[in-house]
């Protein structure tokens, strides 16, 4: 499975440099140079200029310019106090500093590195000259650098006037080779030490190559710091024996690698995963990457008004969907932690057609739920819409010192792929969520309504084991309609339209309890400016017994109260409880969602208008 992803990313890369570059350095450099500018933090360049006639080089001065095309300064940076891949350099704090540590000490290296002859005499030429005037050079670039601002910054490079024409180090074949050849170390240079094989089929191209190397894999799907996870005698040199690629395809994935990062990264949550297609018919990645480019110039004008499954405003999957099942996606969800890359999931297989299937899930569950955004809710209340952040709610990254990431992206990982969620843990956490609303006197409205939102979703996608499906109900409810029906007949619809959740006369019972107890509620709030009866609900820790034991202490409060308006609605509760037996198949947690569900949805079920208006809470 990731072998193919590899691949993909492979051929992604060889699109993008482009099958006529591969015998040339041109178009794969344009892959391994950075560019200098890209924080906007570097928008000079202080090119220290050479003379050059007849394969002679003499020092001719230090030109200030504005730094445009970054290509022409093959800049590679490394990290720490080694030098960059060619002597342009980024000039730190101590221009100093930077002109020894880093621009002149990058001649050092010369006799070490692989060039030809002629290469390695002419950057011999050059080191002498730039030695030799190193003084007047510093000075120089000093002189240059106090024409910039205090906050502007600007790199140090090479440049060669040659018959009256200025080039740079793109232009000379030399730096190119060099460049090349110190990108392509890090394929196999690694834990102080070499892995490269020789004679050897390489894993991405299949093909028998005079080299293969170690470390070429983009992200690390495997690691091999440690002896055991090394293929054939846990020797640190043979780690090329796990995943061998040669040079072509390493820089073929180092620029798919590129691509895919800059252009199909996308947050998640608290995640970011990346994006990651796989042609399945065919083998030109050309239309891919030009459909998927079309998508980011669509996203530009259309953002506000895409239908999103996640929270990142550039998400692209709903154009995704639209597309023919000729290709299929990864989802890499990854994480890093300051060096370290770490992938946390990897969705395989993702067809646009399953994005379908999504997406489709979701409008028809906010179709069925705008019943409930009418009558319930309010602008100020919120919204119900359907989105992996409803999931989230209940899987958050810290709750109680606990972090839920991996049960969220798990539960993440199987809406994707169609497997089975399990309904008793999702309205475990479900309830944890909302009985920490309740018992700290916050409202327990919209974390009940998205859970409810939740599982219908799941049913949507036939993801929710146990639960038989009605294909042919499809029922939306209506205010008007709702409104004009007596209680009994706005109940019986009311559980028509939710019947694969209201499945047993237990939930039934127990659902019409929390409506009564919610309208009990409301009323001492208006008599007594408090809500006594909460005490009674044991912190929506319910079960069959003390449901049973609830229903006549409401009866004998509302009596009390003179405002028993509620008799058929009780009556209807009772005759529930009578069809519902005993020893309840239902858990505590099952009963205790049905149970607030109905006391947030109390106002689909008023007995009359008139007399509920002095009801209202405040």
């Amino acid at each position: 499975m990731v072998i193919r992803v590899i691949e993909a990313v492979a051929r992604i890369g060889k699109q993008r440099i482009g099958e006529h570059a591969q015998s040339g350095c041109e178009d794969i450099l344009y892959y391994i140079v950075e560019n200098p500018n890209l924080n906007g933090g570097y928008n000079h360049a202080l090119v220290v200029t050479l003379e050059e006639k007849d394969g002679d080089f003499s020092y001719r001065g230090v030109e200030l310019e504005e730094l445009k095309d970054y290509r022409r300064y093959l800049y590679k940076g490394k990290k720490g106090n080694a030098t960059d891949a060619t002597p342009t350099c980024k000039i730190a704090k101590d221009i100093e500093k930077t002109f020894e540590k880093k621009f002149l000490r990058w001649f050092d290296g010369i006799d070490s590195s692989d060039l030809s002859g002629e290469e390695r005499a002419t950057l011999k030429n050059i080191k002498n000259v730039l030695f030799s005037n190193k003084d007047k050079i510093f000075k120089e670039l000093q002189e240059k650098r106090s024409h910039l601002k205090q906050r502007e910054n600007c790199i140090i490079t090479l440049g060669f006037v040659k018959d009256g024409d200025l080039k740079y180090l793109a232009d000379y074949p030399a730096f190119r080779n060099v460049l090349l050849k110190n990108s392509c170390d890090r394929f196999f240079r690694k834990y102080g030490g070499e892995s490269r094989g020789t004679d050897a089929l390489c894993s991405v191209c299949k093909e028998q190559k005079d080299e293969v190397y170690a470390y070429a894999i983009p992200w690390p799907f495997h690691t091999f710091d440690k002896p055991g996870f090394i293929a054939g005698g846990f020797r640190q040199s043979d780690a090329w024996k796990n995943t061998p690629v040669c040079l072509n395809c390493a820089i073929n994935l180092d620029a798919g690698k590129k691509y895919i990062e800059e252009s199909l990264d996308f947050s998640f949550y608290g995640f970011r995963y990346l994006l990651i297609p796989k042609l399945i018919i065919g083998d030109d990645y050309q239309e891919i990457l030009d459909i998927l480019s079309g998508m980011k110039k669509e996203l530009k004008m259309s953002r506000k008004t895409r239908n999103r499954i996640t929270d990142d405003e550039d998400e692209i999957l709903d154009m995704v969907k639209d597309q023919k099942d000729f290709f299929s996606n990864s989802l890499m969800f990854y994480k890093k932690d300051n060096s370290a890359y770490r992938i946390l999931l990897h969705i395989d297989g993702i067809l646009p057609s399953r994005l379908r299937r999504l997406f489709e899930a979701k409008e028809r569950v906010e179709g069925a739920f705008g019943i409930y955004n009418e009558m319930v809710l309010s602008e100020d209340k919120g919204r119900l819409i359907f989105d992996f952040g409803v999931l989230r709610r209940f899987f958050p990254r810290e709750s109680g010192n606990v972090t839920h990431d991996k049960m969220f992206l798990e539960i993440v990982n199987r809406i994707f792929v169609g497997r089975y969620v399990d309904r008793h843990l999702l309205i475990s956490f479900m309830m944890k969520r909302i009985r920490d609303d309740f018992v700290h006197g916050r409202s327990t409205l919209m974390n009940t309504l998205n859970g409810f939102m939740l599982l219908h979703y799941l049913k949507e996608l036939n993801l929710l084991k146990d639960l038989e499906v009605d294909r042919m109900s499809g029922i939306v409810l209506k205010r008007e309609e709702l409104e004009a029906l007596p209680l009994d007949k706005r109940v019986e619809r009311f559980f028509e339209a939710n019947r694969e959740f209201f499945d047993s006369d237990a939930k039934k019972a127990t659902f019409l309890e929390g409506v009564l107890v919610q309208k009990l509620l409301n009323i001492q709030w208006m008599e007594k400016n408090a809500k006594p009866f909460y005490t009674k609900l044991h912190g929506l820790k319910m079960n069959e017994a003390l449901i049973k034991r609830l229903l006549p202490e409401i009866q004998n409060k509302l009596e009390e109260y003179e405002k028993n308006y509620y008799r058929e609605l009780e009556a209807i509760i009772a005759e529930h409880f009578v069809l519902s037996g005993r020893g309840w198949k239902e858990t505590d947690d099952e009963l205790s969602f049905y149970f607030v569900l109905g006391m947030n949805l109390h106002e689909l079920f008023r007995v009359d208008k008139e007399k509920e208006k002095t009801e209202e809470t405040a």
